[in-house]
């Protein structure tokens, strides 16, 4: 398993070791269940959005890869 280094600040932090405490877990137990979390629902919500927006764009010949392209984050 990769280990790195996170930046926060002191409230925030003491907020993670509270809830590590509560849960009887440890900080990176805490804050890998909320990457996981955090990221499990973005997938989700971008599945969802491209399921709308692929369905706006049925049949052949539409522009459903450019509707795609479209909600692209920029660079």
């Amino acid at each position: 398993m990769a280990k790195v280094m996170v930046s926060m600040p002191a409230e925030l932090l003491a907020e993670v070791d509270a809830e590590a405490r509560r849960l009887g877990s440890n900080r990176s137990a805490v804050l890998r269940g909320f990457a996981e979390t955090a990221l499990s629902s973005r997938r989700s919500d971008r599945a969802r959005a491209m399921g709308k927006l692929l369905g706006a764009a049925a049949g052949h010949g539409g522009n459903a890869a450019e509707r795609v392209k479209a909600t692209r984050p920029g660079p």
